[in-house]
């Protein structure tokens, strides 16, 4: 049985009946991007600024017939940028696109081919400054100050991580607007995120036992880190993970129920991503050994722990380096870095990596 829970995905336009807690950030946003043509959206990682645009924004954007274009920098933010607008206009026109035309003219077309008000949402912005050069950033700003300054019916969403807002500062003098109309996320609080547990509970008929209130807490308390705070994308894995152990305990019963015996069961947050490692890991090498013949254990894990930094997060790296380093200190040929970099993204551990 498959568990209806989002695990490490963010939250999209089709669960909107599913989505909780955010109705007053949604309405902020939502209001924020009728005041001008630029919003600064940040927030601690896991607060689910993501969510919040491609869920919340995204179904109250409904009725006002806007057309939102989802950037993630990938390569290089520019050339994303161009291919975003480029597929859109493919694909709402069905015409050709002159490779050569600036970014103004290619938002102009693209508003002539469908007379819709275009939004541009910069996913993980933090990426720009994460993975890319003085000169990428530079010319990046550069393209937003000249498309704000042109008559386009275009507006510019910048989604953020907070820790990243001070890079932002040495770009006020090409873009003045740059913090003037900003939002920040904040991290759930228990009552919100009691919502959310209770309320997906019980849209997937799940009982909570003894009461939703009690589990609600429970769960909660298994998920504080050392500021109190949680991670709107551990709850998900966290809430995945009980689903699953409750079918393994009763593959027979029809109706699912979290318990006090079965958080137990389940352990903390470190148990569970321990446990979720551990698992696919397992499967890589299985797979290893089947495709390429490798029996040697650990390889997975080498070529992971060679492409985080030490708290968990992705480093920026070139993977032909990566690939070399592997290949000298631990005799790793290059293909099977390329497949496990392959397995890991599909297997939502690692993102995108810049390659």
């Amino acid at each position: 049985m498959v568990s209806p829970f989002k695990f490490l995905n963010a939250y999209d336009k089709t669960d909107k009946d599913i989505f909780f807690g955010r109705d007053k950030e949604t309405k902020e946003l939502y209001e924020r991007i009728f005041e001008t043509n630029l919003v600064l959206l940040y927030g601690a990682s896991g607060t689910g600024k993501t969510s919040l645009i491609n869920c919340g924004l995204n179904n109250r954007m409904e009725s006002t017939n806007w057309l939102p274009i989802f950037i993630r920098r990938q390569d290089n933010m520019i050339a994303s940028f161009k291919s975003a607008i480029k597929d859109t206009i493919k694909e709402k026109s069905g015409g050709k696109v002159n490779a050569k035309e600036s970014i103004p003219k290619l938002i102009h077309d693209l508003y002539i081919a469908t007379f819709k008000p275009i939004y541009l949402i910069f996913d993980q912005f933090e990426e720009l400054f994460i993975l890319g050069d003085d000169s990428e950033q530079d010319a990046f700003f550069e393209e937003i100050a000249n498309l704000l300054d042109t008559e386009t019916n275009c507006k510019v969403i910048l989604s953020m991580r907070e820790e990243y807002i001070a890079y932002l500062s040495g770009y006020e003098r090409e873009i003045p607007e740059l913090f003037d109309n900003r939002l920040r996320i904040e991290m759930m609080s228990n009552g919100y995120l009691k919502d959310v547990i209770i309320g997906t509970a019980y849209h997937f008929k799940i009982n909570l036992s003894p009461t939703d209130e009690d589990i609600a807490d429970a769960i909660i308390d298994r998920l504080k880190d050392k500021k109190q705070h949680i991670d709107l994308a551990n709850l998900q894995v966290y809430l995945d993970r009980l689903y699953r152990m409750d079918v393994d305990r009763d593959k027979n019963k029809t109706d699912r129920v979290f318990d006090e015996q079965l958080i137990e069961l389940t352990g903390n947050l470190e148990d569970v991503m321990d446990a979720f490692l551990d698992e696919q890991i397992e499967v890589i090498e299985k797979e290893l050994k089947e495709y390429k013949n490798i029996n040697q254990k650990g390889i997975p894990l080498d070529i992971l722990f060679t492409l985080v930094t030490d708290n968990g997060t992705k480093q920026a790296v070139d993977v032909e380096d990566i690939k070399r380093q592997l290949s000298r200190q631990k005799q790793i040929d290059e293909s099977t870095v390329d497949y496990c970099i392959q397995r890991f993204k599909e297997m939502r551990i690692l993102r995108e990596l810049s390659e």
